[in-house]
Order: structure tokens, then sequence, then C-alpha cells
């Protein structure tokens, strides 16, 4: 097996067990942020198993399943998730929901309505580098495909890595708890590191594409349940800050 697949299969793994934790919560909460995080989550773990797949052997449903899902529809929901905990009563919060789902819908229709061209595919190469030979369609839908990716991957990414800095800038002027600060700034640097896959490939080895997904969903995970984490029980007799 390559190792595209042990490492995407990590991050499956990984990503799929922050994406119960966080949907669980969800149904205990009710909270809108922890259903756009569970949903990019699982996204983000579901196009990772089907990249692990897709290294060794093809699938056509598989393929167009990794490119919505990977390409498209992770960043703009963790985005999302964000910008619901930083504007939880605002109109802005609604209308990039409203939005992102639109843009997903229609993601959805042009990835699994573009016929494919299997032959192009090679097992074991970085898919980044023949999707577009495997996709047979050229010209406009082409062009719509690639618009609505760039067009959700800079939002997602912008929302989610901006938005936790923003948290963090926010909570040090509150002087809120440390955890919580580090957490926010796990999120951030958790977020930004799959979105840099290109650069990390034109480091000289593709696997460090594959290492900064799995390092981004550690980071994420970690930065939640940090940032999430109850404060301490005080001792009796002792009472805590107003």
């Amino acid at each position: 097996m390559p190792s595209i697949f042990w490492i995407s299969l990590l991050t499956f793994a990984t990503t799929g067990a922050f994406a119960v934790a966080v949907l669980r919560r969800y149904v205990n909460q009710r909270q809108w942020h922890l259903l756009a995080w569970g949903i990019g989550l699982l996204s983000y773990s579901i196009g990772t198993l089907a990249q692990a797949i897709l290294s060794v052997q093809f699938d056509g449903f598989l393929f167009k399943l990794w490119y919505w899902s990977g390409a498209m529809v992770v960043a703009p929901w963790l985005g999302q998730g964000t910008v619901f905990l930083l504007a939880r009563r605002g109109k802005a919060a609604w209308i990039s929901f409203w939005a992102i789902l639109a843009l997903s819908a229609v993601g959805l229709l042009v990835v699994f309505g573009s016929p494919l061209n299997p032959s192009a595919y090679r097992p074991g190469v970085d898919l980044s580098g023949q999707f577009q030979q495997i996709f047979a369609t050229a010209g406009a839908a082409r062009a719509l495909r690639s618009a609505l990716a760039i067009l959700l991957n800079t939002a997602g990414t912008v929302m989610l890595v901006g938005g936790a800095l923003y948290s963090v800038f926010l909570l040090q002027r509150r002087q809120a708890p440390a955890h919580r600060i580090v957490g926010v700034a796990l999120i951030a640097v958790g977020g930004l590191l799959p979105a840099l896959g290109g650069t990390l490939i034109l480091l000289g080895n593709p696997d460090l594409k594959y290492w900064g997904q799995l390092l981004g969903g550690l980071l994420l995970f970690a930065g939640f349940l940090v940032s999430t984490r109850e404060r301490p029980a005080l001792a009796p007799g002792i009472r805590g800050p107003a």
C-alpha cells in the first residue's frame, strides 16, 4: 500500500472521531455552530476515506465524492461554524449559511453530473495532479467546477482561520482563561494546514500534503477539546472570580 493510503486512513479515523464528538454535543446542546462544524468534519472524514481508497483503485462515485467533499465543502462548513460562534445573533451568519448551503448543493450537482475518463487514472499518484484529466468535461463546465471549488475553499479558509484569529484577539482583550486562547489558536493553525496542500507539495515531497491534512485534523481536534474544556471545580469554601 502507498503511504498516501495509510496517512489518509489515519486522517479519516481522526476526523471521523472528531465529527462524532461534535455532532453528539450538537444533539445535546442544539447549537448551530456545532452542527456546521460537524458537517464540515464529517465531510473531511469522508473525503479522506475516499482518498485512501482512490490511492489504490479507481471508483467513479468515490472520485466525485472525494472532489465534492474535500475540494468544495469541508472548509466552508468549518468556517461557517466559526461564523455562527462569533455572530450568534447576527443576520450575516445566516446569510453566509444559506449561501454555503446553496453553493454546496450546486457543487454537488455539477460534480456528480460530470462525466469521467477512468483511463486517465494512475494508482498511487497524487489525485490533485491528475483529477483534471479524470474529469472528462472541458470549457464552461470545467470553469464552473473550478470556480466553485476556489470560491468555497477560499471563503471557508478565511472564515475559519480569520475567525479563529479574531477570537484570539477578543479573548486576549477580555483576559479569558489561557486554555481558551491556546485552543482557538490551535484551531486557526489546524484550519490553515489543509489549505496549504499545494504549497506543501512544492517542498519536494507529495506526502507532505497528506501529513498536513492529518496534522490539521489533529490540531482542530485538540483545539476544540482544549478551548471547550470545563474549568476545574473549586474546593469548598473557595470562590472563583465574579
